[in-house]
């Protein structure tokens, strides 16, 4: 019996559910080889008992430090959404998470990330675009041993390691959207050009437009950098055109705000005289006047699933990974930034 002055033990719980010590420490792992009325009987004398797992002690029993690492570039809306979900993800798994952050562009990011990961201990990695995209790492991660997931936009042969994005029904969607609206004239303001994530929402876009006869102008896409300024300044290129377009796609939401604040300032009233698209689907997009129309990814459960599949590979192989879902899907969702084209400009 575990008195009130006395910390109850892992010792403790198997005697209360009468199991072995193996037997709880998988059901605190989260392991599938414990049956489910087996797993209820443990949960329920952790409960009882109020047991809470030594991480410390946990971690030199096993020689893991039970902290897995989030690598990304910028700090934009959308990563904070997948920090977020990260969290949630992680809840009673036993795993902390903590953050490192690095520009893609450095020639040195590749070994960066390596002595962010010989100095933490980390067990594994989540990696966020464009970090996820470089091939080097990948490799560098797997010659060293280390767990790692990538949020990408591209499938690779090893979907275990993945959570890819399928961009094309959700931007198929608006394109439909904007054309049933009577929008033929377009404009895209891209990420980075080097950024797979962009390239692939570019391509989906192309694509898209092919479906209704209609073509996107090299003229009308104009390079951001996924931040509010890149997507004013893109718009300030767009916007002062003779041509300019009726509507434009921008490739985060936060161009899409740069876009809306321009369009403000040159008197050109949304959605009457110009229809905006973001991507992303952030919180902020509801709350801007008008609300932003956008392609809204679910990065609390793309996150959760993210961390779920890492620690299920770290715990208990490549096998059980692949049972976890690979593909994800946005959607897009029309609001009050987007509608009909003027007549004289259809």
């Amino acid at each position: 019996m575990v008195t009130a002055d006395k910390t109850p033990t892992i010792n403790d719980v198997a005697k209360a559910a009468g199991v072995s010590k193996r037997t709880v420490s998988r059901v605190i792992n989260h392991s599938t080889k414990v049956n489910a009325q087996t797993r209820e009987r443990v949960e329920e004398a952790i409960r009882r008992l109020n047991f809470a797992p030594n991480r410390q002690a946990r971690g030199l029993a096993s020689r893991r430090s039970y902290l897995v690492g989030l690598v990304y570039d910028l700090p934009t809306l959308f990563i904070a959404d997948i920090q977020k979900g990260i969290l949630n993800g992680l809840y009673g798994s036993g795993y902390e998470l903590i953050v490192h952050t690095r520009h893609p562009d450095d020639d040195k990011v590749v070994d960066d990330v390596l002595q962010f990961v010989s100095r933490t201990k980390t067990d594994g990695l989540l990696l966020a675009p464009p970090v996820s995209e470089i091939a080097e790492l990948a490799e560098a991660l797997n010659d060293i041993g280390c767990f790692y997931l990538q949020f990408s936009s591209q499938l690779s042969a090893e979907p275990w390691k993945q959570v890819v994005t399928n961009y094309l029904p959700a931007i198929t969607d608006m394109t439909a959207h904007l054309v049933d609206h009577g929008h033929r004239h377009f404009g895209f303001i891209s990420g980075p050009r080097d950024n797979i994530s962009s390239q692939k929402r570019q391509e989906a876009f192309i694509q898209a437009l092919k479906q209704y006869g209609l073509k996107l102008p090299q003229s009308l896409i104009v390079e951001g950098a996924f931040t509010y300024d890149s997507g004013m300044k893109a718009a300030e290129n767009l916007l002062s055109r003779p041509d300019r377009p009726t509507a434009i796609f921008a490739g985060n939401d936060e161009m899409a705000f740069g876009v809306m604040n321009v369009a403000d300032s040159m008197g050109i009233d949304i959605p009457r005289d110009l229809s905006v698209v973001g991507f992303d689907g952030t919180a902020f997009a509801n709350f801007v006047i008008p609300s932003l129309s956008t392609i809204r990814r679910q990065p609390n459960a793309m996150a959760q699933l993210g961390a779920s599949k890492l620690i299920a590979r770290i715990n208990e192989g490549q096998d059980a990974a692949r049972a976890f879902e690979t593909m994800v899907s946005p959607e897009f969702v029309p609001r009050e930034s987007t509608g009909p084209a003027s007549l004289e400009r259809r």
